[in-house]
């Protein structure tokens, strides 16, 4: 018993371990990289040095023709004039565009990098949108730094852009240089901290999103994102291809918090990564003309690039994770070591878990919105410290999954089988809906079912007698579909709770929920000693935060 008892404290530590760094691992996808030091070599982009540019130009609000414009136009003026760019200033109709343009060796065509100028009457605006100005200064400086391109790079300052785009537009409808745009790059901020997101594109989108693939290293991006709000938009509008990057958690823009002394160098570091190598690598291409290419379901894997492929592909991979689930469950009938009440029960509680524990957050929220002043306050529909409060909500959500599960077992044991598969049944028939109503969503939840379904067919068709212990293949399938599993879900978990309103958390917590119905099989093994030890701890760390929320 000893033995036993010895080899499954080791299991649950094991699997508790690999979690734990796949939970990390993950969270660390969601994080800028590291700003670089203005003694970064010439050809790099740092951010250290960008930010000398926002000191200057975010000293005070840039409203077009006000003081603060002024010096702000004046110096991106002087700073184009130093690094050997042809400039043009473009005035007409309470607009002042301030425009670069670095020649290409081999061909006219451009590719056209776009920040504004301007900022509201509110704030200085450093990220918004002075750190995009100064991303495009610094890409200039690197470019020039490095070997000639072969195509034209072009740097358009818009201004205004806050009261409408009316910068954009007027370039799009008056500014001759437009005939040379084969490509648009926006850069702007919805925050100020957080990663450089691809948060818009042209449609169809085959032909940008393979090129993005090869060209960036540090995309973030996938085809589930929201279309974020800037100057790219007119030229969506008017046909242009291209994409629009930002950076939106700490939504304290638009306001005096919009500071220099609040700039997140790593989230500038990501804008400039963006904006070095795409100006680099389009900048260098043969062709720039979108062959329009159908779009394609996309998403970052980790840090290890951006995996795509065609959005027709996502029907006939549905249909293979039906046929694989289907036969899975037939193969756990047939070895018995499934029962119909036992799947029954496990579909219940998840589907118990999914309704109560985004409500018993949705409770905890209304309280502390009505009750702590800080939360009282709305930037844009967010809160303060949504970071703390997001690790507070999802405890508290794992606690009420974990305890209906555990409560299970008090009224009747149900086998580990029974209650994977009853979850995984729900689960395919929302991937069933998604694939249908909204394919560009439905990789996350297909290829984590896929995984579990693997892992559970191979538990199945292993299992030799009721009730024997786990195997270490056997844990090590299921560990192999919980990574997948939180790889795929928990970056959606994290980015949709900062770019939703803070008022809307139903949905993410839902998704959070799903990622604990995935997981149950690692988290039956790291509780198997004791059945309410997940519970408990992730109820007490839901009381420290509370006390850290309320308090701090």
């Amino acid at each position: 018993m000893k033995e036993t008892n010895k080899k499954y404290a080791l299991q649950a530590i094991a699997v508790f371990l690999v979690i734990t760094v796949a939970v990390f691992v993950t969270m660390d996808q969601t994080l800028p990289p590291r700003a670089l030091p203005a003694s970064a070599p010439a050809t790099q982009f740092s951010a250290e040095r960008a930010i000398e540019h926002i000191k200057v130009i975010a000293q005070e609000p840039r409203l077009v023709g006000q003081p603060g414009f002024e010096v702000a136009r004046d110096y991106v003026i002087g700073k184009l004039t130093e690094l050997g760019l042809t400039t043009e200033v473009q005035k007409t109709a309470g607009v002042e565009n301030v425009l670069g343009k670095l020649a290409g060796t081999a061909s006219q065509d451009a590719i056209l990098l776009v920040a504004h100028l301007d900022s509201t009457a509110y704030g200085p605006g450093a990220s918004d949108d002075a750190s995009g100005v100064a991303v495009l200064l610094e890409t200039a400086r690197a470019l020039q730094a490095g070997a000639p391109l072969r195509n034209s790079v072009i740097l358009l300052f818009t201004a205004p852009e806050e009261t409408g785009y009316q910068g954009a537009q007027a370039f799009i409808s008056e500014h001759p240089w437009l005939k040379d745009v084969k490509l648009v790059i926006n850069f702007d901020t919805g925050g100020l901290s957080g990663p450089s997101e691809l948060t818009n594109l042209s449609y169809p989108s085959g032909w940008l999103v393979r090129h993005l693939a090869r060209a960036d290293p540090y995309v973030f991006a996938s085809s589930d994102y929201g279309e974020g709000d800037s100057d790219f938009i007119p030229f969506k509008i008017a046909g242009y291809s291209g994409y629009a990057f930002d950076y939106a958690r700490d939504r304290r823009k638009h306001g005096p918090s919009d500071n220099i002394e609040n700039l997140n160098p790593p989230s500038i570091q990501h804008q400039g990564y963006h904006a070095l190598y795409l100006a680099r690598y389009f900048g260098n291409l043969d062709s720039l003309v979108d062959s329009k290419e159908p779009d394609p379901i996309f998403f970052t894997f980790l840090r290890l690039g951006l995996i795509y492929y065609p959005k027709g592909w996502v029907m006939p991979i549905t249909l293979v994770c039906t046929l694989v689930l289907v036969g899975v469950v037939a193969l756990g009938f047939r070895r018995k070591c499934l029962t119909l009440p036992g799947v029954g029960l496990g579909a219940l509680v998840f589907a118990v878990s999914v309704v109560t524990a985004p409500l018993v957050v949705r409770l905890l929220w209304a309280v502390l919105s009505s009750t702590v002043p800080a939360y009282q306050v709305r930037y844009y529909g967010h809160a303060a410290n949504e970071p703390l409060l997001l690790g507070l909500f999802a405890s508290l959500a794992i606690a009420v999954t974990s305890t209906w599960y555990a409560l299970l077992q008090v009224v009747r044991k149900v086998r580990l089988p029974d209650l994977t598969m009853g979850a995984l049944a729900l689960l395919f028939m929302v991937m069933i809906y998604y694939s249908f109503t909204a394919p560009e969503s439905s990789f996350r939840l297909t290829w984590s079912l896929l995984f579990a379904s693997l892992a559970a067919g191979y538990l199945f068709h292993s299992t030799k007698t009721e009730g024997e212990a786990l195997t270490a293949i056997q844990i090590l399938g299921f560990l192999v579909a919980a990574i997948a599993a939180i790889t795929l879900l928990l970056p959606g978990i994290y980015m949709g709770f900062t770019g939703s309103e803070i008022d809307d958390l139903f949905m993410p917590m839902v998704v959070l929920v799903v990622l604990v119905g995935l997981l149950v099989p690692p988290l039956h093994i790291i509780t198997r000693p004791g059945r309410w030890w997940l519970p408990v701890v992730a109820a007490l760390l839901t009381v420290v935060l509370l006390m850290v929320a309320v308090l701090g």
